[in-house]
């Protein structure tokens, strides 16, 4: 189940990815299918996240969590970064937050990436944030080995968490570090991820039409609540976690919640097919991968696109599930080949490739 998860996920962040392209070309429909799919999209990465968590894992001494850390999560990070920074010397793509036509831009680029903002690869913070969010569960694992223990936190990060995005703006003022400030939020709902596995939510025998009440009643709750969270937000008029940006504190809990259970209902729901499984395993690579679209396709497609039809919504609709498709399937030869002779590097850190050895030995 949590394989077919992390697949409907990764569609929606390619999906949102080129809607917010179209959407930047002033087009309502595409303005709020991004709305919809950011109010719960990210949270739900992060629970999902924490559903997946080997307990053990927060138990393990320093060194050796650290250890596992650098090679899990840091290695992707840093592969992926540089990767896209070299084809950035090559091929002229979007990028906003630095400028790449002189030295001094490419090193303001690597120093932001250093500080873990990847301006080469904007979708890997999400990796970056996950680092800090998994180094604040290793700390507090006695706090939450308890239910009691682990709701208090999750209400004490919640809370302080948004209350302090919504009045220091960190990334925009230039202040950010590893996503840091964005980390408690996100904590939160990875401890939720970390209670509904505590329950074995879902994973044992769940009937059918259970199955499709709650895909439905989640799904019909984001419906209802998602729209109307007026903020305030920064940038966009839609909830962006990169930023900060969460708007009413409650509506934007409730949405992200339902959305978040909605995909784990379907998930549950869904036929394990051996192509979904096999996406899912991947969806690391997949998000790493995102980079090239969002930096280098998606801008021209939604350009092509817009003068091309002019908009419409089942035209918008239609145009981002099938290049979502089509990005999706681009993708999988090269998860092919990173798996095949770098897998140390795109997150199995214990297995032996034919260009390096693995990263973790114990």
């Amino acid at each position: 189940m949590p394989d077919i998860a992390r697949f409907y996920g990764i569609v929606l962040v390619y999906y949102g990815h080129i809607i917010e392209r179209i959407m930047y070309l002033k087009d309502p429909t595409a303005a709020l299918h991004y709305k919809f799919i950011y109010s719960f999209h990210m949270p739900f990465f992060f629970l999902l996240a924490g559903f997946v968590v080997a307990p053990a894992k927060s138990t393990l001494p320093v060194g050796r969590f650290l250890r596992q850390m650098a090679a899990s999560r840091l290695a992707p990070y840093v592969f992926f970064s540089l990767l896209l920074a070299l084809m950035s010397l090559i091929f002229p793509g979007h990028y906003v937050v630095v400028d790449l036509s002189s030295a001094k831009g490419y090193a303001k680029g690597l120093i932001a990436t250093a500080m873990g903002f990847p301006v080469f690869n904007i979708p890997l913070w999400f990796m970056a944030c996950l680092v800090v969010v998994e180094i604040m569960h290793r700390a507090w694992a006695r706090l939450v080995a308890g239910t009691a223990g682990l709701f208090a936190v999750v209400v004490v990060c919640l809370l302080g968490g948004l209350w302090l995005n919504q009045r220091i703006p960190f990334l925009m003022e230039g202040k950010n570090f590893w996503i840091v400030n964005e980390a408690p939020v996100m904590a939160a709902f990875y401890l939720v991820g970390v209670f509904l596995r505590r329950r074995e939510f879902l994973l044992g025998n769940v009937p059918r039409p259970v199955l499709v009440f709650g895909v439905l009643a989640c799904i019909a709750a984001v419906m209802l609540t998602f729209d109307l969270n007026q903020g305030p937000f920064r940038l966009f008029q839609a909830v962006v976690v990169v930023l900060g940006a969460h708007g009413n504190w409650l509506l934007f809990t409730v949405t992200a919640l339902a959305g978040s259970l909605a995909l784990l209902y379907l998930a549950r729901l869904t036929f394990p097919a051996r192509w979904l499984l096999f996406m899912g395993r991947n969806v690391l690579i997949l998000f790493c991968l995102n980079g090239v679209f969002y930096h280098y396709i998606n801008g021209p497609f939604a350009d092509w696109f817009m003068r091309t039809f002019e908009g419409g919504a089942w035209l918008v609709f239609g145009a981002g599930v099938v290049f979502t498709a089509l990005s999706l399937v681009a993708s999988v030869p090269f998860v092919l080949l990173f798996n095949r002779f770098i897998p140390q590097l795109v997150g199995k850190p214990r297995q032996s490739g034919p260009l390096l050895p693995a990263l973790i030995r114990e």
